[in-house]
């Protein structure tokens, strides 16, 4: 049974849609923190009206964003939730705010409740985002927010650069890695199939992978690999890039399938099958939810050493080092694609070596969804005492 704790107002992005068929990767983080804490009963999910929200009741609370044509959907969203919070009896206030992945949203809802705690969860590299690509600006959320929450240790890192006080204010910097259970009770039959799914945006390294694969399926005939995934978590007509993807996937014929999006339940399907899992990232990955999902599957991974994915695939997986993405981008997708084929190639051929990587996935796999709702119940007990 949910015990009590803080009353807390979880904001998501406004682009964040908070369905089955169609969440993004913080809308699950989210859900699953909400469905797995101990007190889920004093959590409130704010976000934009859905026809089928996946959390029902009083666990979601759409709102419309106030005049986002004018002030752009994340500011007209903070208006709408600031004006809902005055609304409210001061008995039914929040204790915690709890805003993910928008700086200026937490900024804006500390400045006019400086009594109300407010804390930042962020899911990227903060250095990128709205009201924190400067060190003053990450300086004023370390100095007057209650609490930054990161999902690796890359991204503390990540937002620390530059602030000299860092370390003093070094307990309100908490890093909560984003973990996924695992369903499985015993490993899944595998075929003779490679999964790579992600969204479809160069960062991601689809295409080099895609590459790699054209480059040495041929010479493997019985193996056949999955591509899963659109640029946005929805079903739209094919970019430019994935038009690429599709054009280097060509000579393979029957050994590739482009499935575009699907959702969530369907490309854990094709993960559970596959042999050999894929996870290119070119740029510095924050967390990588498919490097887990990857893991979690048994699959046999091959993935890059960027951002925080090997603060989960160390150990676990086998690691390509890239050059950097943002230095040089021809260079880093050359190496990526040069490396996933050797890497390909040796899998493909040494079967006792993909076993040995698929049972090492497997055995060792300590996350837990129960566990991050659990780390983010105390982070929130620990503000509210």
């Amino acid at each position: 049974m949910a015990s009590a704790g803080p009353k807390t107002d979880i904001l998501l992005p406004y682009k964040e849609i908070m369905s089955e068929a169609n969440a993004g990767a913080i809308a699950r983080i989210v859900r699953d923190l909400s469905v797995f804490s101990g007190h889920s009963a004093q959590l409130c999910i704010y976000g934009r009206p859905l026809d089928t929200p996946w959390l029902t009741g009083a666990g979601y609370q759409p709102l419309k964003a106030r005049l986002g044509w004018l002030y752009g959907e994340n500011d007209g969203f903070v208006r709408a939730y600031l004006a809902h919070l005055r609304q409210r009896p001061d008995s039914e206030r929040p204790d915690l705010v709890e805003v993910h992945g928008r700086c200026q949203v937490a900024k804006q809802i500390k400045q006019q409740h400086p009594n109300i705690k407010v804390s930042l969860y962020l899911h990227n590299d903060p250095s990128q985002m709205k009201g924190a690509k400067t060190p003053a600006e990450r300086q004023w959320l370390l100095e007057n927010l209650d609490a930054v929450i990161f999902v690796s240790s890359y991204l503390r890192d990540c937002f620390s650069i530059g602030l000299q006080a860092a370390h003093s204010h070094a307990e309100k910097l908490i890093v909560i890695p984003n973990e996924v259970t695992r369903t499985y009770g015993m490993p899944p039959k595998k075929k003779n199939h490679i999964i790579l799914a992600g969204r479809m945006v160069p960062e991601k390294g689809i295409l080099p992978a895609c590459e790699a694969a054209a480059r040495i399926l041929p010479s493997y005939p019985s193996w056949t690999i999955d591509i899963a995934g659109g640029r946005h978590f929805r079903t739209e007509a094919p970019s430019d890039y994935e038009k690429k993807i599709i054009r280097a996937l060509a000579p393979l014929g029957q050994q590739a399938r482009y499935h575009g999006f699907l959702p969530g339940t369907e490309v854990a399907a094709l993960q559970a099958q596959a042999a050999i899992a894929i996870v290119p990232s070119l740029w510095h990955e924050p967390a990588g939810l498919t490097v887990m999902e990857s893991l979690m599957h048994g699959c046999a991974l091959i993935t890059t050493d960027r951002g925080g994915i090997p603060e989960t695939a160390g150990g676990r997986a086998d690691i390509i080092a890239l050059p950097d993405w943002q230095s040089d981008k021809a260079l880093c997708h050359a190496v990526c694609a040069d490396k996933l084929a050797g890497r390909l190639d040796h899998f493909l051929h040494d079967e006792q070596a993909r076993n040995k990587l698929q049972a090492t996935a497997w055995q060792n796999y300590p996350f837990s969804a129960e566990n991050m709702a659990a780390n983010a119940d105390n982070y929130r007990t620990n503000l509210w005492l």
